[in-house]
């Protein structure tokens, strides 16, 4: 039987506090690293992975990025990729102190906009064993036109920080009447999204929906696509859904072509936001860190 999780926290390089929780082995084994993606939580979906990671034998810490759910960071709700690859690094530095955690064997994990910041900080940090993202997010610079039209304003808007309160983005339609039209102004403005999103509210933890406007900017800078060749020799696996709309499947088939050996590529057919716990298990168990 797994042992229960712990509530767990640590501090990050300047000093901000991130907590999430802690699934223990009983015996030192090795450790996936874990965060959410673009304005979600840990506690979204994510648990069920780190459940089946850890009744495979793997440790995992999962916590909050820094200014979502129960971790501190301002301004609230702002995704900074620059903040968050580095944030990693801390939360290897803190899974080493943990005493079922054996350090030589520590991977990163990421989903989503947490994929393109894994890859962002396994590009720098060679002490990982492996690197592992699903429906990666690669780079602003496959958003379309009318997102980069927003960017300009977004800019102008920097001026008035310190005078009032950052404006919000809506992350989904404000109900699902608005978002079965398709045209609401928020960040993911599909019915699929506002459905998807709205199950964070069943999951017990903090989450609204908004985002800063500065967020925008950020995921337009973004650019993993630019630093994923510098992830060799770290084994690298990218789960990629054939028909991702949200990220794209073709930039991700982009990103993985310029990643070099050794890597993998797990695909799945028929899946939008397609996953596969079991293959990465597998990759990061056998392959990689010689886990029985």
């Amino acid at each position: 039987m797994a042992l229960p999780r712990r509530d767990v926290e640590f501090q990050a390089f300047d000093g901000t506090t991130l907590r999430g929780w802690h699934y223990p082995t009983s015996e030192k084994r090795p450790c996936i690293t874990m965060s959410h993606g673009l304005a979600g939580i840990r506690h979204f979906r994510l648990p069920n992975f780190a459940q089946r990671f850890q009744e495979a034998g793997l440790n995992v810490p999962l916590y909050d990025n820094r200014s979502w759910g129960d971790s501190d960071g301002l301004p609230k709700n702002e995704s900074n990729p620059a903040y968050q690859h580095s944030d990693y690094f801390d939360a290897f530095n803190y899974a080493t102190t943990l005493s079922s955690v054996d350090a030589d064997q520590i991977v990163y994990w990421g989903s989503s906009f947490s994929g393109a910041t894994t890859i962002l900080a396994a590009a720098s940090d060679k002490r990982i064993k492996a690197a592992i993202v699903q429906c990666s997010g690669i780079g602003g610079h496959y958003l379309p036109d009318s997102f980069k039209d927003l960017i300009p304003g977004v800019l102008n808007n920097r001026a008035k920080n310190g005078q009032e309160i950052q404006a919000r983005i809506p992350v989904v339609a404000a109900d699902r009447e608005a978002a079965k039209t398709g045209t609401a102004p928020a960040l993911f403005n599909s019915l699929d999204a506002y459905d998807n999103y709205m199950e964070i509210y069943e999951t017990g933890g903090k989450w609204e929906n908004w985002v800063t406007e500065q967020t925008l900017l950020h995921m337009w800078e973004l650019d993993a696509e630019a630093m994923v060749h510098r992830i060799a020799p770290t084994p690298f696996l990218m789960v990629i859904p054939s028909n991702d709309t949200l990220v794209t499947t073709d930039s991700q088939l982009i990103a993985y072509g310029k990643a070099k050996e050794p890597k993998q590529t797990l695909w799945i057919e028929g899946a939008g936001g397609g996953i596969s716990i079991l293959i990465a298990e597998i990759f990061f168990r056998e392959e990689y860190c010689g886990a029985d």
